[in-house]
């Protein structure tokens, strides 16, 4: 293996490390969307985003 090789590899490696993250991000941020919106029946969906609404939130876990 050459150098050229071995860095290409890396590079793909970590290519595919940041898409698997970024498609985790996507579901966790479309499925609280869908879930606070649809199955949870509160309204809109950008009020998923809303700071007061994950303190309240917090409120009942701790």
């Amino acid at each position: 293996m050459t150098w050229k090789t071995i860095t290409k590899n890396i590079v793909f490696y970590i290519l595919k490390v940041l898409l698997i993250i970024l498609l985790i991000a996507a579901a966790f941020i479309g499925g609280t969307m869908l879930g606070y919106s649809v199955i949870g029946g509160a309204g809109d969906p950008m009020d998923v985003f809303n700071p007061e609404l994950w303190q309240h939130i917090l409120e009942f876990i701790f």
